[in-house]
């Protein structure tokens, strides 16, 4: 079965907005511009799923809300993990 243009659009706007709301709930957790955070963390502190805020980040580093900020070793794996943050030129 196809998808009608109508039942796309109604798609991309629910899933617009979505998006907006999940990259506010991860931007909103940088309320200092101190605070760098793994994917993980990111997922564990909003209960986002982690591939939801691997796509969200994605899109806030690529429109340059976020920076990458350095790595952090995983606790439980040794694996060294990115950290995001605020933009470097937004921290006074």
């Amino acid at each position: 079965m196809r998808s009608t243009q109508t039942q796309l659009a109604g798609y991309d706007s629910v899933t617009g907005t979505k998006r907006c709301t999940q990259k506010q709930m991860i931007l909103n957790l940088f309320d200092s511009p101190d605070v760098k955070l793994t994917r993980q963390e990111i997922s564990d502190r909003t209960n986002l799923r982690l591939s939801s805020v691997c796509g969200r980040v994605f899109e806030l580093l690529d429109d340059e809300v976020l920076e990458v900020r350095g790595t952090q070793k995983c606790a439980a794996t040794g694996v060294l993990n990115e950290t995001v943050g605020l933009p470097r030129g937004l921290v006074q």
